[in-house]
């Protein structure tokens, strides 16, 4: 870079004469949107800003200024580095750049990214920035669109998911085909066993592949939306690999401009004898057997009950049993459930547990319970048979008399005594209750009930010490 002779004027005052020349200004500011020329000791020689932007009313004042003023902290102490490895490089042959920040108030900066040139005196700086805003703002629309597509990405995957679980554990065998060509889009495991082919096999392929006298053509013309979209058409059909009848119900619907069945693939013969027969006599044996049937959920609640347990509890009817806790119905409350549902769930079933029925009148009723767990995956239910042994002399001694006593000693204590000390004496009382029990329930096999209370075995011996419950030879 040459610059023009000074005839007798500055150095400083030839340099800012000449960034200020309009030719030679355009010619700069046409390369970056600033141009300045400082001294080593950080004065503003010459500023100049392209013309029609918002930084040239802000640049425009920057003359004779320290650049220190101009540029917040960090911009500072980035600077001084930059122009001194600007010094030790001898060639001054290549740009070094920074990115500086002009603080314009109210917490705000324009960020400029700055080509330092040593001008060849090697005492002044010729520093061309460009504002970083737009390309800063483009920065942050590509981040937003980025976020944005993750979203959409993490809601597609969650759809796809609860999508696939439901075609995997609805218990209808569901196929999806397209309406055009006829070819299986989506098939579930059990549409597929039908089929007698595997979901790979089938996916891709047109259905009246699979099936006898179809075709094609005729199939696609029994998925037209005019004999599909009203309710309760039918399509017999018959697989190929077993002669098996099918019944094919249906519905049309469009999805991403594609129009599409989704179909339910049934065999109306299938079980029909065996299990209509099997359905319809243990609806008669739950509604009208002589012995009381109860079906709870995982937590002990009744899901459903029997006239016979509504005669044995004077139930006015199930819908006032529904919902209600097995618990508020069993003597022992709380305990003879928690015993029924974990002894049920490990053994998978309980036979002969005798115990005593509260009725909603105040009255107990001796019954003996056979517990089953049917273990559903996704909605356990625990299975009661309840038997009236009322008349049967089978309930079992109870284990021991103390307990009707212990019970009157805590209601006596009430008025003579703290809350947190009635607490206490009634924590006991159930504790032992529930000791006594899983000896009973175990056969005094102190391991297994230790098991069953979730004790050690030292643990359980240092409570049958504090209850008294073993005997003279053992304490």
């Amino acid at each position: 870079m040459t610059l023009p002779e000074h005839g007798g004027l500055s150095l400083s005052q030839e340099l800012s004469r000449f960034v200020e020349d309009p030719f030679v200004a355009s010619v700069l500011t046409g390369l970056a949107d600033i141009c300045l020329i400082l001294s080593l000791e950080g004065a503003v020689m010459a500023a100049s800003a392209r013309a029609g932007t918002s930084l040239a009313p802000l640049v425009s004042v920057w003359k004779g200024a320290e650049i220190s003023t101009l540029l917040d902290q960090t911009s500072v102490e980035k600077l001084k580095r930059r122009i001194e490895q600007l010094r030790q490089d001898k060639t001054a042959k290549t740009p070094r750049w920074a990115e500086l920040a002009h603080p314009v108030g109210q917490g705000e900066s324009i960020p400029v990214r700055y080509a330092l040139y040593l001008l060849p005196d090697r005492n002044h700086l010729l520093m061309l920035g460009d504002d970083q805003r737009p390309t800063l703002e483009m920065q942050q629309l590509l981040l937003n669109a980025q976020i944005a597509l993750e979203r959409d990405h993490e809601a597609q995957r969650e759809i796809d998911t609860r999508y696939r679980l439901l075609m995997d554990f609805t218990s209808d065998a569901i196929a999806l085909i397209s309406a055009a060509s006829g070819q299986v889009i989506d098939i579930n495991h059990d549409a597929a066993a039908i089929l007698g082919r595997i979901r790979a096999d089938i996916i891709g392929k047109p259905l009246s592949d699979f099936l006898l006298g179809q075709t094609r053509e005729t199939l696609v013309s029994a998925l037209d939306p005019a004999n599909l979209a009203v309710a309760g058409a039918v399509l017999e059909a018959e697989v190929k690999s077993s002669q098996r009848k099918l019944q094919l119900t249906g519905k049309m619907f469009r999805a991403s401009g594609e129009q599409l069945a989704i179909l339910r693939l049934t065999d109306p013969d299938g079980g029909s004898i065996g299990d209509q027969r099997l359905s319809a006599n243990l609806r008669q044996l739950f509604n009208q057997g002589s012995d009381a049937i109860v079906f709870a959920d995982r937590d002990g609640n009744i899901l459903a009950a029997s006239e016979t347990f509504l005669n044995l509890t004077d139930s006015t009817s199930a819908v006032t049993v529904r919902g209600r806790s097995l618990a508020d119905f069993l003597a022992r409350g709380a305990v003879d459930l928690r015993v029924l549902l974990d002894n049920a769930r490990r053994a998978g079933q309980l036979r002969m547990y005798a115990t005593k029925l509260n009725t909603d009148f105040g009255a107990q009723v001796e019954v003996e319970i056979s517990a089953t767990w049917l273990d559903d995956q996704y909605d356990p239910v625990l299975a009661l048979v309840l038997r009236n042994a009322s008349s049967a002399g089978s309930v079992r001694p109870e284990v021991s008399t103390g307990n009707d006593g212990n019970m009157q000693g805590v209601i006596e204590l009430v008025g003579s005594s703290t809350l947190k000390d009635i607490v206490s004496e009634t924590t006991d009382v159930i504790e032992k209750i529930c000791i006594e029990t899983a000896l009973e329930l175990t056969r005094n096999n102190r391991v297994a009930a230790a098991e069953m209370l979730g004790l050690s075995r030292q643990s359980l011996y240092v409570k049958l010490r504090k209850y008294h419950l073993l005997s003279k030879d053992e304490g």
